[in-house]
């Protein structure tokens, strides 16, 4: 288990569409993508993404059924823009189906490192970049879990002003 604090219900809060926000001006994305959001909450940044990466095909997971049904009837678009709930430790997703992953390591209770990290390099294709949102106390733990993982490129891209959270890019 990891020591990284666990955010009650970050769906919904100022505090996670600053994240988003983060996110989405740090992480790599173009046309025709397939993307896939790990923890995705009310599915805001699933469906911002989708609308900057045009004819981009992004797909967001959540533990939470309450956030997907929200993400659903407020942003889904059958074919383009999906939502399913994931179980916190097996990505239900297609080996080798995503161009790109992103995954907020936060929000996952209880958080199994290797299990995700292994998830999300079975779900990234061959020359797929992962990203993930993480507690800044954490990068120690994340890089070492990564780099057993085979994802040895590891590059911090951006930290908040608090260096309470740490955005990082690996492949």
């Amino acid at each position: 288990m990891s020591s990284i604090p666990h955010v009650a219900d970050p769906a919904h809060s100022d505090a996670r569409r600053g994240w988003d926000l983060l996110v989405l001006e740090h992480m790599k994305f173009q046309a025709w993508d397939r993307i896939l959001f790990v923890e995705c909450g009310d599915g805001w940044i699933a469906e911002e993404c989708w609308r900057r990466a045009v004819r981009a095909y992004v797909r967001g997971l959540d533990t939470s059924a309450r956030h997907v049904e929200a993400a659903r009837q407020l942003r889904q678009v059958p074919g383009k823009l999906e939502f399913d709930t994931w179980d916190g430790c097996s990505l239900p997703v297609p080996n080798g189906g995503f161009d790109r992953v992103m995954a907020v390591c936060m929000t996952v209770e209880p958080w199994n490192p290797r299990a995700l990290v292994q998830g999300v390099r079975r779900a990234l294709r061959p020359d797929g970049d992962a990203y993930w949102l993480h507690a800044g106390s954490d990068a120690g733990e994340l890089r070492r879990t990564l780099e057993l993982a085979g994802l040895v490129q590891l590059r911090e891209l951006a930290r908040t002003a608090d260096g309470g959270l740490a955005f990082t890019h690996a492949r």
